[in-house]
C-alpha cells in the first residue's frame, strides 16, 4: 500500500453527487460465518458482498477502512475496455475491426504488419504483439512497462511476435487501447474516464491513477487505478444492470451482453473484452440432478463430460454465468447475474490452506439465496 502512494499519480476526482450503497436489513449468518473464518490470515484487505444493490457483508483488515485507496492492478483493464466501448458507441471510434494504425500510425515505422492488428484484437488479447508477461522476471517486458518513466517511448519500440488471432494475455494491449481512446476522442484517458465513468457511476472518493512520470503524465492504463472497495464495486454493479447505473446508461446493454454472455465467454476461452469468465458450467455426477438444475436455472444445455481418469460428469451451461475483472494480487470485481450479486475482494497475494480466492468467492455466493 505504501509503495502505491509513493508512485507518481494523477487524480480521478470524486463525483459531485456520489452514490452510496444501502445496507441490507437481512443478516446472513451462514455467509458471515464462512467469510469471517476463511478470510482471516488470507492477506485480504477488504471484502464486500452486494445483493440487489445493498451491502450484505463488508469487512476490512489490517488498518484498511472504507475510505482507503487500494490498488486494482489489472482490474483497471476492464475500465479501459469500457471506455473503448463508449468511444465506439459515440462514433469516435468508427469500427472495432479498424487497424490500430489508423490511430497509432507510428507503429508502421516498426513493422507494416501492425496494420493487420485490429482494435478488437487488442480487446481480446489476441494481437500477436511481442511482450513478455512474466511477473516473476524483473527483466520482463510487463515490469519494464510498469516502471518506465517514458511510456510512449516504450510503445514506439514494440515488435510483432505472431500473426493476430491467437489469445495471449499481454498488458501492453490495454496500454495501446488507452492511446487509441485518446487519439479518437482528443481527450486524455483520465479526463475521459472521469467524464464517462467515474462521475456517472457516482464515485464517493477521489482516486489516484499511477503515471509513468510527472514530466510525461501518461497513465498506466493496464493497471494502477487506486480506489476504495465500494467504488470498485460500482463497475460490477453497472455491468450487472446491463450498462445502466445511477441514472445513466453508461454503456449499451448490447455491449454488456456481447461481452459477458456465457456462450460468448466460452467461445473466447473465458476472456472477452478484458473481462474473465467465472465458472462456465456446473457439474454433477447424477444426471437427474443436472436436469433439475437445468430447469431451475433455465439453462437448456446439458452435456456429458468425461475426465482423463474416465470419470463421467453431467454438465449444465447457462447463458448467464459469473464473470469478473481481476488483478494479479487477487483483486476481484466479481459479478453473478443469476443471484444479482457483486463481490469485491482486494488485498495482497491470496493465502489459504485449501481454496483459491475465486473458490472462496464462489462458496460465499452459494450461501446467498
Amino acid at each position: 500500500m505504501e509503495d502505491v502512494a509513493k508512485q507518481p499519480s494523477l487524480l480521478l476526482e470524486k463525483a459531485i453527487v456520489p452514490y452510496h450503497y444501502a445496507y441490507s436489513k437481512t443478516v446472513n449468518k451462514s455467509l458471515n460465518s464462512f467469510l469471517d473464518s476463511n478470510l482471516a490470515n488470507s492477506y485480504t484487505y477488504s471484502f464486500l458482498v452486494i445483493k440487489n444493490d445493498s451491502i450484505l457483508y463488508e469487512k476490512y483488515f489490517g488498518g484498511i477502512d472504507t475510505g482507503t485507496l487500494q490498488p486494482s492492478f489489472s482490474v483497471a483493464k476492464s475500465f479501459i475496455s469500457t471506455l473503448v466501448a463508449i468511444a465506439f458507441e459515440e462514433g469516435k471510434i468508427k469500427d472495432l475491426q479498424e487497424p490500430i494504425t489508423n490511430y497509432i500510425p507510428f507503429l508502421l515505422k516498426n513493422n507494416k504488419s501492425f496494420s493487420n492488428i485490429t482494435i478488437q484484437h487488442l480487446l481480446d488479447m489476441s494481437s500477436g504483439i511481442k511482450s513478455n508477461e512474466d511477473y516473476g522476471n524483473p527483466f520482463s517486458d510487463v515490469l519494464k512497462l510498469g516502471f518506465t518513466k517514458n511510456m510512449k517511448g516504450k510503445l514506439k519500440k514494440l515488435k510483432i511476435e505472431t500473426a493476430p488471432g491467437k489469445q495471449d494475455y499481454k498488458s501492453v494491449n490495454t496500454q495501446l487501447l488507452a492511446l487509441i481512446v485518446e487519439q479518437a476522442t482528443g481527450k486524455k484517458i483520465q479526463d475521459y474516464m472521469v467524464e464517462k465513468i467515474w462521475h456517472p457511476l457516482g464515485m464517493e472518493t477521489t482516486a489516484t491513477w499511477n503515471i509513468d512520470s510527472k514530466r510525461n503524465n501518461v497513465a498506466k492504463a493496464f493497471c494502477c487505478i487506486n480506489a476504495t472497495t465500494k467504488d470498485f464495486a460500482k463497475l460490477g454493479s453497472m455491468f450487472l444492470h446491463k450498462g445502466y447505473w445511477n441514472g445513466h446508461q453508461i454503456v449499451s446493454s448490447s455491449w454488456v451482453n456481447n461481452t459477458v454472455n456465457g456462450d460468448t465467454l466460452r467461445k473466447y476461452e473465458g476472456y472477452k473484452n478484458q473481462w474473465w469468465a467465472g465458472s462456465t458450467a456446473e457439474y454433477f455426477t447424477d444426471s437427474l440432478k443436472a436436469v433439475a438444475y437445468s430447469k431451475a436455472n433455465q439453462c437448456p444445455r446439458v452435456f456429458v463430460y468425461i475426465t482423463k481418469e474416465n470419470k463421467k460428469y453431467f454438465g449444465v451451461s447457462c447463458e448467464q454465468i459469473p464473470y469478473y475483472a481481476q488483478g494479479i494480487l487477487g483483486q476481484f470485481v466479481y459479478v453473478d447475474p443469476k443471484k444479482n450479486l457483486v463481490v469485491v475482494r482486494l488485498g495482497h497475494y491470496w493465502k489459504h490452506p485449501k481454496w483459491s480466492e475465486e473458490r472462496v468467492i464462489r462458496e460465499a455466493v452459494n450461501r446467498v439465496q
